[in-house]
């Protein structure tokens, strides 16, 4: 058998690395675009196809072309963007025998380059190991940036759920990424050809929702002088997401289980058979729906109908280890994206330290709206705790900052007592040592951390001697 792999790409970089990652035994030969010489594929053990431009035309031709050229078992690998698992489906289904996500790893290019040329054929994108950490926090997955144990359970869950099409409750705070969770859905289920249509139940009029998903036909209502089709409708061999579902009134929830029930519409004014509609419905909501069931504000029917398999989002409370990764993702982000500024270097340390230990009420929206709002006040700079706003700068008193302080500065009173001047003493020494420590020495900003005037820091460090180490 041959010991060369043909590579179609156009990236010279892919190329490069590709060389580096290939066992030293198998040439490669790289070229731009399919021959069309007859049995050109024979020439090569194995070929692979970068799949990761935007649209599929291109890719899947050759696909198509390398299937047709080579024996039936010549084995054909993909290469795609870790947070593109959509173009791992259309691959697999165009022809490819496995896929390998960029950037290359050595293990993982060369497993799946064995289990090709022994017949091994990966079959749906279900099946995807998960990228690694540091792609996970620089390019993410499916849309979302972060590593954590958390964040790779629902990223699990995506995979397994994709596929099916049961119903999907997201549920989480505000700002989480709950529509970001049904995009990916959509993108990773055989609709993704099809549209993906957003409704937000809470910011449409309760007496306006109804011809909203539905539609309606002419003279249905004074106003409606034509025929007019719902996003249900606009939604045909795709998913719909009803964001905010716990919001929706009694008559629509009736509406939406018969959507799901029967999988027929009538729009307003509909005189005719049902409609019959092939949609699959994902829905989202930040409300305690089984509280709502109990208080009779929603169908509990309807709720185990929406509700076949659920997936919660944790808070970014829950998972501060992904919060440096995002705020730098979001940094980066901005200054692509505002080239006409002078770009932000970076995050320093200790403002990262306050963004890591800041309790995000507003989630994920909240820390990008944070990291945007400073890279604008802070160009051709570092972004530092100045910079950040005052609410992060001085936490309140349930900040996870104070609670691990107020843990920390617990001391146990000695049966034979204590002295309460010198224990204060030595508290305050402490803290102000520790305020310098995290500001590099700069006063104003120690003094705003300890929440006092800087003439009164000045006056503290020279009284508890602390002028070396604020130098």
């Amino acid at each position: 058998m041959s010991s060369s792999c043909l590579l179609l790409s156009e990236s010279k970089k892919l190329s490069a690395d590709l060389a580096k990652t290939l066992p030293s035994e198998v040439e490669l030969v790289t070229l731009t675009e399919f021959p069309e010489e007859a049995g050109f594929a024979n020439d090569f053990a194995f070929a692979l196809v970068d799949c990761r431009a935007e649209g599929n035309a291109g890719w899947q031709g050759s696909l198509q072309a390398l299937k047709s050229a080579g024996s039936d078992d010549f084995p054909v690998i993909a290469i795609c963007r870790p947070d593109a698992l959509a173009a791992v489906r259309r691959a697999l289904q165009g022809g490819a025998d496995n896929y390998l996500f960029a950037p290359l790893r050595k293990a993982e290019t060369n497993r799946v380059i064995e289990q090709c040329l022994g017949g091994v054929r990966a079959t749906d994108a279900a099946g995807t190991e998960l990228p690694s950490d540091e792609i996970l926090l620089t390019e993410g997955f499916c849309g979302f940036i972060g590593a954590s144990e958390l964040m790779k359970g629902v990223y699990r869950q995506l995979l397994k759920v994709a596929t099916a099409d049961s119903g999907v409750l997201i549920q989480g705070e505000s700002g989480t990424g709950k529509e970001l969770v049904a995009r990916a859905l959509h993108s990773l289920s055989r609709r993704s050809q099809s549209a993906f249509v957003p409704v937000n139940c809470g910011a449409i009029p309760h007496d306006l929702l109804e011809s909203e998903l539905f539609g309606y036909v002419k003279g249905a209502f004074t106003g409606a002088s034509g025929d007019r089709i719902g996003r249900v409708e606009m939604a045909e061999n795709g998913t719909i997401f009803l964001d905010e579902i716990g919001d929706m009134v009694p008559l629509l929830q009736v509406k939406i289980l018969r959507l799901l029930q029967e999988k027929t519409i009538e729009p307003l004014g509909w005189c005719k058979e049902p409609k019959k509609i092939n949609v699959r419905i994902v829905s989202a909501t930040n409300r305690d729906l089984e509280k709502d069931i109990a208080e009779g504000r929603f169908r509990e029917d309807l709720y185990y109908r929406l509700n076949v398999v659920p997936i919660t989002l944790p808070p970014l409370r829950e998972r501060r280890d992904d919060v440096s990764g995002l705020a730098e993702f979001f940094l980066r982000s901005f200054n692509v994206g505002f080239e006409e500024l002078e770009q932000v270097l970076g995050i320093t340390p200790e403002a990262l330290w306050l963004l890591e230990n800041y309790n995000w009420p507003g989630n994920v929206r909240e820390l990008e709206n944070v990291i945007e709002r400073a890279a604008v006040m802070n160009p051709g700079g570092w972004i530092m705790p100045l910079d950040l706003p005052e609410k992060i700068f001085q936490p309140e008193e349930s900040d996870v900052a104070t609670e691990n302080f107020s843990q920390a500065a617990a001391v146990a009173l000695p049966a034979d007592g204590i002295s309460l001047k010198s224990e204060v003493t030595r508290l305050e020494k402490e803290l102000i040592a520790e305020a310098l420590k995290r500001t590099h020495g700069v006063k104003e900003q120690a003094a705003r951390l300890l929440k006092i005037n800087r003439t009164t820091l000045i006056e503290k460090i020279r009284r508890n001697q602390l002028e070396e180490e604020s130098a």
